[in-house]
């Protein structure tokens, strides 16, 4: 048999041009082994057929790329075994027991070889060596396991591949996250203080859809803020926004609150909590990125170089305040939307977003937001002559005339507090809304006047109708009586008056004109008479005068 037949039945690999890879050089590395037992198999075929020359030899050591004797070794070991795998070499491995005191010691392996050694040397047995263990570990244990024992099962699943999620359209799904800033900055009451950025993700273009800021830590008023800035697309908010398919989040409390439960439930979104903070890479790869591209240029960055074991550089740097950080960072914003190519799409945020076709789901009016938004402390706050108290400030509410004493519910919008909800505490009846005191505009202190007037009018027409109506219901009882002595008569005008002989009553006017005692001057003159009348009146008084001296 010619050798062609050799190579015809030997399963080796050849290029498009021919070639055996890796023949000739020191490149197989395991593919050898790989190869072994199909070579082998068929030089023990030629053997029994009694064709095996040295030939076939030579061209199996040069396909695999080993010395002819080492074919002639293998073949002699599968006849003597009766197989053509490999042998295994006796080494040591890593058996359930080392896997339990690795556990015990949570991977740590210096101390998991030093009690293997404790227990060889009681057994009397020769112990491991320390790098003969770290040779079976590596070679027995992946390092998703060796990092679970360390850490945990999160730690392990960071070592596990994962699929790709299939590309989706604008809205179609968002992701959301806290993310601590890696600066200081200053308060209003020049006290410093690190801040959170709640913000949402939209996975289909990488458009950061909203982010709101927060003093101290983050909590369920600031994501409800988020989602606020995400959905609008009226100025200043947008363009894109609109209401999402599904929320994706983690295991957050804040996330999860019910009241941000009940918001996303009301606007029909549902939420989506994923178990590892890599399935939601959208929004985490975001927080890589603020913290390369915007924070690290920031002063006061608590990541910044050490210059020894306690300072930084730029620690004693003066900070940002908090106003003009939130600046910076809708700048920032602005210019990762507008600006950044994302690798994925190859285009901005922006023109991912513009150039999706998908509809948008329209999202409902400010007042309707915010009034599925509205988040309340359930304590009982009252109207007092200065307003209501609320969070350490006066609100003055716009109708509160006649209602000082009345408890009240306080409602709010987070990050929205220049403005507040009063309900009554006993039936949660909207009464309306509450303005801070001190910046009360002119429209809203002359409206909180004229219902003061309007109301002082309506109570003074209800108290004059009452009045009224009682005067009424009263009126015969409170006419006088003529009293019982003047109603009597005598027997004599008791029978005048039956008899119809009564003297008739004497008119109560007199029938002549009336003629004061002291003389009518002579140049008077009066209404309805002329000059000949006053004259004939003047000398009548005369004559009456006369007749009376």
């Amino acid at each position: 048999m010619d050798t062609g037949s050799l190579v015809a039945s030997v399963s080796v690999p050849v290029t498009a041009d021919g070639d055996v890879p890796g023949a000739g050089d020191d490149g197989l590395g395991r593919h050898r082994d790989e190869l072994r037992p199909a070579a082998v198999r068929e030089l023990l075929r030629l053997r029994g057929a009694g064709e095996l020359t040295t030939a076939h030899v030579r061209l199996v050591a040069d396909a695999v790329g080993v010395h002819k004797r080492t074919v002639w070794d293998w073949l002699a070991q599968a006849e003597r075994t009766g197989s053509v795998e490999k042998p295994e070499r006796r080494r040591f491995t890593i058996t359930e027991d080392i896997i339990e005191v690795l556990a015990d010691y949570q991977g740590n392996v210096k101390r998991a070889h030093e009690h293997l050694v404790r227990v060889a040397k009681k057994a009397g047995q020769k112990p491991v060596g320390l790098t003969t263990l770290h040779d079976a570990i590596a070679r027995d244990l992946d390092p998703g396991f060796m990092a679970g024992l360390r850490e945990g099962i999160p730690a392990a699943r960071g070592f596990d591949p994962a699929f790709q999620r299939p590309p989706v359209a604008r809205n179609e799904v968002w992701e959301g996250d806290h993310k601590q800033a890696e600066t200081v900055v200053m308060m209003p009451d020049k006290k410093p203080s690190r801040v959170w950025v709640t913000w949402f993700e939209d996975r289909g273009t990488g458009y950061v859809m909203g982010w709101a800021v927060t003093a101290g830590s983050a909590h369920r008023g600031s994501v409800l803020a988020a989602v606020r800035a995400s959905v609008l697309r009226e100025a200043p908010y947008g363009p894109a926004g609109g209401l999402p398919h599904l929320v994706r989040v983690d295991g957050g409390a804040d996330f999860l609150s019910k009241t941000v439960r009940r918001a996303f439930g009301l606007l029909g979104v549902p939420v989506h909590r994923v178990r590892s903070a890599r399935h939601k890479g959208g929004i985490e790869r975001l927080n890589r990125t603020s913290m390369t591209r915007f924070f690290a240029d920031l002063p006061r960055y608590t990541k910044a170089p050490r210059l020894d074991h306690r300072r930084r550089v730029g620690e004693s740097d003066p900070p940002l305040t908090f106003e003009a950080f939130v600046g910076l960072l809708g700048e920032w914003v602005h210019q990762h939307n507008t600006e950044h190519v994302i690798q994925r799409t190859g285009m901005t945020p922006l023109e991912a977003w513009q150039a999706d076709t998908a509809e948008i789901r329209p999202e409902p009016s400010s007042s309707e937001l915010r009034a599925f938004m509205l988040e309340s402390d359930n304590k009982v706050h009252k109207i007092t002559s200065h307003g209501v108290e609320f969070a350490g400030r006066y609100y003055m509410p716009e109708n509160g005339v006649g209602r000082l004493g009345v408890e009240v519910r306080v409602r709010w919008m987070p990050h929205h507090t220049h403005e507040i909800d009063l309900y009554t505490f006993r039936g949660n009846r909207y009464l309306g809304r509450a303005f801070l005191a001190g910046e009360a505009s002119e429209e809203l202190r002359a409206k909180v006047l004229l219902e003061r007037d309007e109301h002082s009018r309506a109570l003074r027409r209800a108290l004059n109708g009452a009045a009224g109506r009682r005067r009424e219901r009263h009126l015969p009882s409170t006419e006088p009586e003529l009293p019982v002595r003047a109603m009597r008569m005598t027997a004599q005008e008791a029978r005048a008056e039956l008899e119809g002989t009564a003297p008739p009553v004497a008119p109560r006017r007199r029938t002549q004109p009336y003629r004061p005692l002291t003389p009518v001057p002579a140049g008077w003159k009066r209404p309805g008479q002329d000059s000949t009348d006053i004259a004939s009146t003047d000398t009548a008084s005369q004559d009456s005068k006369d007749e009376v001296s």
